[in-house]
C-alpha cells in the first residue's frame, strides 16, 4: 500500500473515496478542455519522466480511460494536443494527433507548434476539420532559460495573424516567475488579443496561476472578449476564484491536463512561487499517515471550493465542464435568441413584461434590445446569449453610479450575506448609515429607510401629511408609481404630462384621491404662485427635484422654499436620480438650498435596494405618529451596501469623473452631428445626465435605428447616458468612434433617399402604454 500510494497512473481506495465525495459536484456531461496524447518516440526525450512512465504511447483510449476513472463519468469529448518537448518531432506528433482524432466525433485537436514551424505545413494540417487551433510552448523559445521567455518568443505574431484569419484557438501556457502578474505578459496579451480579436486565446492553468496570488492579475485582462481560461492541474481554489470573479463561469473550462491528472500529489503556493509535491520531489514516507491523491482529484476539489466561494449554480458548473468548451471548439452552435425567447415568455406571464417601464425593450428597440443580463460588471453587460455590451445608456436606470458590481460594495454585501442578512433583531448598519448621512447633510437630524425610491417618496409624503395635518401635495417632476402621485392624473387632463414621463394612466387609483395632488412646472413662478393662492394652507408639502438636467433659474428654489414655509407646508427634495451624481449627498447641497426632507435612493446602494428619507427633527415629527413599517426595511444588505457606497463616494470625486465622461460623449454627439449634417440637438445641461435628441420628420425612426446600430457594435445606447465611475476614457473614446460611424450611416440614408432600412424599423414606444 505504501508503494501503491506513491505511484502515478494508479487508482486507490483513497482516490475512490474522494471521487465519491465529489460525485454530487461533477455533472453528467464532460468535455476535457486540456489533455495531451503522444508517442514517446516523437518526443526525443533526454531522460525518463512522467511522459515515459505510462508506456510507449498515450492514445485517445488511454486518455479517456484515465479521465473517466478519475471522474466516474463518461467523457464525451476533449481538446487534445501533443505533449511538448524541446526536441519533439512536430510533424510526427501532429500526425499522431490527427490519426487519433479520426474516430472521435466530439473531440478536437490543437497543433503543437514552434516559432519556426512552417505555416505551409500548418495550413495543410488545418485542412482537417478536427484541428481547431495551435499549441505553442515555451520550450521552443530560443532563450537559454525558456521559462523566462516573453510570449512573442514562443508565440510569434504570425501565429496570432493566422489564428485571427481562421478563428483558431491558441492554447497559451505563459511563463516567467510572475506569470500573469508580469507587466510585459499583461501588455502583450492585451496587445495581441486586441489586435487579433478573432483569435481565441485560452490561458492554460488559470493563466498558469500555480502560485495562487498571481491569479489576482486576471483583472488586467478585463474587456478582452477573446480571452478564455482552463483550470487544468490547478490545485488551489484561490487561483480559480479570481477567474470566476472577473470573467464569470462562461469563460472558464475544466481540463484534466492528462497525464498530469494521473500524478499523485499537488501544486501548492509557497513563498513567492509554487512547489509540486510528488514522489520525485519529496518523500511521502515522512508524511506519516497522509495518503496523497491524484492531481486530477485535487484540482476538482479546488474547482468545487472556488465554485462555492462565488456561489455558482448547477447551470454554471455545466458551462465549465461542457458547454463553454463545446462552443469554443464549434462543436455546439453559439447560444442564440435565448434573451428574446425569454422575453416573449415574460410578456405572457408578467403583465407589462418587466417590473420597470424603463427596462421594457419596446422603449428602446422592439425585438432587438436585450431584455436580460447574465452578468454585469463595471459598465459591461452580457446577455443570456453571451453577447457582450458596454452600457452607454442608463446603467441600471441610474442606480450604479460606481459601476456594476463595484468591488468595495460587493465585498461589504458579501460579508453581510455570509454573516446573515436578516434576523429577528435589527441591523446595526442602519444606525451607522444614518450617522454617515447626517454627517453629509448637517441640516438634517433624522432618517427613515425603505428599499426603493418610490417607497421613499411615499414615506416622505406620509410624514409631511402627518406632520402638517394636511392632505394636498404639489409636485414638480416624476416621483414614482404610487397612488398619491398618480392621483394628479385623476382629472380630465394629463396633469403629469411634461413631468419626465407622459401617459401615466391613473387606472386603479381611487377617484376619492382626486385633488389631493396638484402640479406645477419647474421655473414657472406664476404657476406655482397660482397653486399657493388656490390651495394655501391646505398644502402639506411641495415635492420636487431640485434640478434634473440643468440648473434651476436663479432664485426659483429659494422662492418655493420660502413660500411653502410661509403657509406652513414642507419642502421635499427628490434626489433619487440627481443625488450623488451631481454632488456628494445631493444637488441641493451644491445649490445651497436646504429642504425640510430629502429623499435618496438609486445610487445610494449602487445596485442594491435602499432608499432613505432624511429630514429635520421638526419635519420628521410625523414619522413618530404615523404607522410606517415594513419587514424588509429591516434587512441588512441595503444599509451595508449604502455604507460602502457612501464611503467610496467620500474618498473619490465621483461627480467630477462622471462629468468628464459625459462631457466627452456630448462632444462626440455635437462633433459628429455637425460633421454628418444629421438633425440632432445636444442638450447643454449636466454632463452627468447627458442627452441628445433627433429632430425632424424621422426623429422616432432615427432614434430607434441609432440604438439598433449601436447594439450591432456592442453598445447598449439610446439618446441618454448616465455615466459611471467605470466609464474609462478608453471606453468612452470607443463609443465616440461608434457615434461617428452610426451618425454617418444615418445621414447617408437621409441624404441618398434610401429610406428602406429607416422606414422598416419598428419604432420605440414613448411613455407608458399597454403592450398587448
Amino acid at each position: 500500500m505504501e508503494m501503491e500510494r506513491q505511484n502515478h497512473y494508479t487508482f486507490t481506495e483513497q482516490d475512490l473515496l474522494i471521487r465519491e465525495q465529489l460525485a454530487g459536484f461533477v455533472p453528467e456531461r464532460i468535455f476535457d478542455a486540456h489533455a495531451h496524447i503522444w508517442r514517446v518516440k516523437d518526443l526525443h526525450l533526454e531522460s525518463e519522466s512522467i511522459w515515459t512512465e505510462g508506456g510507449a504511447e498515450m492514445s485517445v483510449t488511454r486518455w479517456r480511460s484515465s479521465v473517466e476513472q478519475l471522474l466516474g463519468r463518461q467523457v464525451l469529448g476533449g481538446l487534445l494536443f501533443p505533449m511538448p518537448s524541446k526536441f519533439c518531432d512536430l510533424d510526427q506528433a501532429n500526425r499522431y494527433l490527427i490519426e487519433q482524432l479520426e474516430g472521435e466525433t466530439s473531440s478536437r485537436g490543437l497543433l503543437l507548434v514552434s516559432p519556426e514551424y512552417s505555416e505551409e505545413q500548418i495550413n495543410l494540417f488545418l485542412q482537417n476539420d478536427k484541428i481547431v487551433g495551435l499549441k505553442p510552448y515555451h520550450c521552443f523559445s530560443s532563450r537559454p532559460t525558456t521559462a523566462d521567455s516573453e510570449i512573442d518568443e514562443f508565440l510569434p505574431e504570425r501565429f496570432w495573424q493566422l489564428a485571427d484569419r481562421h478563428g483558431l484557438i491558441l492554447m497559451l501556457h505563459i511563463v516567467k516567475d510572475s506569470a500573469l502578474e508580469d507587466p510585459e505578459n499583461q501588455r502583450q496579451l492585451r496587445d495581441f488579443c486586441s489586435r487579433y480579436p478573432n483569435a481565441k486565446c485560452v490561458l492554460a492553468h488559470a493563466g498558469r496561476s500555480f502560485h495562487a496570488p498571481h491569479a489576482q492579475s486576471v483583472k488586467t485582462l478585463r474587456g478582452l472578449d477573446n480571452v478564455y481560461f482552463d483550470m487544468s492541474a490547478v490545485c488551489e481554489a484561490e487561483a480559480i476564484a479570481p477567474v470566476l470573479y472577473e470573467f464569470g463561469p462562461e469563460k472558464l473550462m475544466w481540463g484534466s491536463d492528462f497525464p498530469i491528472s494521473a500524478i499523485r500529489g499537488r501544486a501548492v503556493t509557497v513563498g513567492n512561487g509554487f512547489f509540486w509535491m510528488q514522489k520525485e520531489t519529496l518523500d511521502w514516507e515522512r508524511a506519516g499517515r497522509t495518503a496523497p491523491t491524484l492531481v486530477g482529484l485535487e484540482s476538482l476539489r479546488a474547482l468545487q471550493s472556488a465554485a462555492d466561494m462565488i456561489g455558482l449554480n448547477k447551470s454554471d458548473i455545466a458551462h465549465i465542464f461542457y458547454d463553454n468548451a463545446m462552443r469554443l471548439t464549434k462543436l455546439a452552435s453559439p447560444q442564440d435568441n435565448r434573451t428574446q425567447q425569454l422575453y416573449r415568455t415574460a410578456k405572457a406571464v408578467i403583465p407589462g413584461g418587466t417590473q420597470l417601464l424603463s427596462k421594457r425593450p419596446e422603449q428602446l428597440a422592439p425585438g432587438k434590445w436585450p431584455a436580460y443580463f447574465s452578468e454585469a460588471r463595471g459598465c459591461e453587460v452580457w446577455d443570456l446569449d453571451g453577447k457582450h455590451y458596454y452600457d452607454m445608456s442608463t446603467n441600471g436606470i441610474g442606480s450604479c453610479l460606481l459601476g456594476y458590481r463595484d468591488e468595495a460594495v460587493t465585498r461589504a454585501v458579501r460579508r453581510r450575506i455570509n454573516l446573515g442578512s436578516m434576523s429577528t433583531l435589527n441591523p446595526p448598519e442602519e444606525v451607522e448609515l444614518a450617522e454617515a448621512l447626517l454627517d453629509i447633510h448637517p441640516w438634517a437630524q433624522q432618517v427613515r429607510y425603505t428599499r426603493t425610491g418610490g417607497e421613499a417618496c411615499t414615506v416622505a409624503v406620509r410624514i409631511a401629511r402627518a406632520t402638517t395635518n394636511r392632505s394636498i401635495v404639489a409636485v414638480c417632476g416624476y416621483h414614482g408609481w404610487n397612488d398619491w402621485y398618480l392621483a394628479a392624473n385623476l382629472g380630465e387632463d394629463d396633469a403629469l404630462k411634461g413631468h419626465l414621463m407622459s401617459g401615466l394612466d391613473p387606472t386603479g387609483v381611487p377617484d376619492e384621491l382626486r385633488g389631493t395632488t396638484v402640479t406645477f412646472r419647474a421655473n414657472d413662478r406664476q404657476a406655482f404662485n397660482r397653486l399657493i393662492e388656490q390651495y394655501g394652507d391646505r398644502l402639506a408639502a411641495v415635492v420636487m427635484e431640485p434640478c434634473r438636467y440643468d440648473d434651476p433659474e436663479s432664485g426659483f428654489l429659494e422662492h418655493v422654499r420660502d413660500t411653502i414655509h410661509r403657509i406652513g407646508g414642507l419642502l421635499i427634495f427628490d434626489e433619487i436620480t440627481i443625488g450623488w451624481r451631481l454632488h456628494l449627498g445631493g444637488a441641493h447641497l451644491k445649490l445651497g438650498v436646504h429642504p425640510d426632507i430629502a429623499v435618496l435612493a438609486k445610487a445610494l446602494g449602487n445596485g442594491h435596494p435602499i432608499g432613505a428619507v432624511i429630514g429635520t427633527s421638526e419635519a420628521m415629527e410625523g414619522a413618530h405618529r404615523s404607522f410606517i413599517s415594513s419587514t424588509y426595511w429591516t434587512e441588512s444588505i441595503g444599509p451595508a451596501a449604502a455604507l460602502a457606497t457612501v464611503e467610496r463616494m467620500r474618498t473619490v470625486n465621483v461627480p467630477s469623473i462622471v462629468a468628464e465622461a459625459g462631457s466627452a460623449v456630448m462632444r462626440a454627439w455635437k462633433t459628429y452631428g455637425l460633421q454628418s449634417g444629421l438633425p440632432v440637438h445636444v442638450g447643454e445641461g449636466y454632463p452627468c445626465l447627458a442627452k441628445f435628441e433627433f429632430t425632424g420628420e424621422y426623429a422616432s425612426e432615427l432614434k430607434t435605428l441609432y440604438t439598433i446600430k449601436m447594439l450591432n457594435r456592442g453598445f447598449l445606447a439610446g439618446t441618454v447616458i448616465y455615466p459611471t465611475l467605470a466609464h474609462t476614457p478608453e471606453i468612452v473614446a470607443s463609443y465616440g468612434q461608434a457615434i461617428g460611424e452610426v451618425f454617418a450611416e444615418l445621414a447617408g440614408m437621409l441624404n441618398s433617399g434610401d429610406m428602406n432600412e429607416l422606414m422598416g424599423v419598428e419604432k420605440a414606444l414613448q411613455g407608458f402604454s399597454r403592450l398587448n
